[in-house]
């Protein structure tokens, strides 16, 4: 299976990525690797189905971020 991608714009806020990471990373395998790919923009890929690792990300960002997550965030796919 080739690796699932897709890419998130962020606001470029320490903490909020310190716990995103933090959170991707309790989720257990595949594990979802993070890079930055622009200013504030954030890549995620994981050895997974490309609906699975957006659940798994979106899991993430409202854990890390609470509910109105989606308000800090914009797709760039």
């Amino acid at each position: 299976m080739d690796p699932a991608r897709f890419a998130l714009a962020l606001p470029d806020d320490p903490d909020l990525l310190g716990r995103l990471a933090a959170e991707l990373a309790g989720q257990g395998p595949p594990p979802v690797e993070v890079r930055r790919s622009a200013a504030a923009v954030l890549a995620f890929e994981a050895q997974t189905g490309e609906m699975m690792l957006r659940s798994r990300v979106m899991q993430a960002l409202e854990a890390a971020a609470g509910p109105d997550w989606q308000r800090l965030v914009r797709s760039v796919d």
